[in-house]
C-alpha cells in the first residue's frame, strides 16, 4: 500500500486514540483530589500559566495523536500487521511502551520543571494513570488503523 495511505490512516487513527486517551484521563482524573487535567497540564507547561493553556494544549495533543498515530501505523505496515487483529494487538503493546517513556518523562522531568505548583510533583497514580492512557491510545489507534487499513485494502480500486 502507499506510504501516503499508510500515514493518513495513521493520523485518522491517532486522532481518535488521542479523543479516546483524553476523555479516560478526564473522566478517571477526577477522582483524584489534585488537578490532573492532561490537557491543562501539557498547555501551561509552555505558557507558563492558564491563560491560553487549555487551547495550546488541546492543540499539542492532537498534533501528537496524529503524528505518533502515523508512526505506529507506518510501523505496523513495514511488519505486514496493519490488518485487524495483529494492528490492536500491536498497538496496546505500542501503547503500553510509549506510556512507560511518558510517564517516566511525566514523573521525574516534567512535573519537576512544570512552572505551575498544581503541576509539580507527579504521583506514581499519576504515572500510571498516563501509562492506562496511553495503552489505551494505543488499542483504539490499533483498532481503528486496522479498520481502515482493512477497508481500503478490500475496496475496489
Amino acid at each position: 500500500m502507499n506510504v501516503l495511505y499508510i500515514l493518513l490512516i495513521g493520523a485518522v487513527s491517532g486522532l481518535a486514540g488521542a479523543a479516546a486517551m483524553y476523555a479516560f484521563m478526564r473522566g478517571v482524573g477526577t477522582a483524584f483530589s489534585r488537578r490532573v487535567d492532561m490537557i491543562l497540564a501539557l498547555g501551561s507547561f509552555f505558557t507558563g500559566g492558564i491563560e491560553g493553556a487549555a487551547r495550546l494544549g488541546a492543540f499539542l495533543h492532537a498534533g501528537a495523536g496524529l503524528f505518533f498515530g502515523a508512526i505506529y501505523l507506518l510501523a505496523m505496515d513495514r511488519i505486514g500487521a496493519a490488518a485487524l487483529p495483529h494492528s490492536l494487538f500491536l498497538g496496546i503493546g505500542i501503547g503500553f511502551f510509549h506510556g512507560l517513556l511518558m510517564s517516566y518523562l511525566l514523573m521525574f522531568y516534567a512535573s519537576a520543571r512544570h512552572p505551575l505548583k498544581d503541576y509539580r510533583d507527579a504521583t506514581l497514580e499519576e504515572g500510571f494513570l498516563h501509562l492506562a492512557g496511553h495503552v489505551l491510545y494505543g488499542a483504539v489507534t490499533g483498532l481503528a488503523g486496522g479498520l481502515l487499513f482493512m477497508l481500503v485494502m478490500c475496496s475496489p480500486a
